[in-house]
């Protein structure tokens, strides 16, 4: 299955990702595009970001 956005669904208001170098910045409830464009979340990030659980294991990302 193909995704195409990675929204961030946890409590916060917004939720800042480092993946090496390069850094997301999530709105709650807004999602940001996958690919390999400018302003993309990298594809090898997001399978790493999606498996992501809060304190009590719920799912702070959602793929669509």
């Amino acid at each position: 299955m193909k995704y195409t956005t990675i929204t961030y669904i946890g409590k916060a208001e917004g939720y800042t990702v480092k993946m090496g170098a390069k850094s997301y910045e999530f709105e709650w409830q807004k999602g940001l595009g996958i690919g390999n464009k400018k302003e993309e979340v990298n594809p090898l990030h997001v399978q790493k970001i999606a498996k992501w659980r809060d304190k009590r294991g719920k799912k702070i990302f959602f793929l669509e």
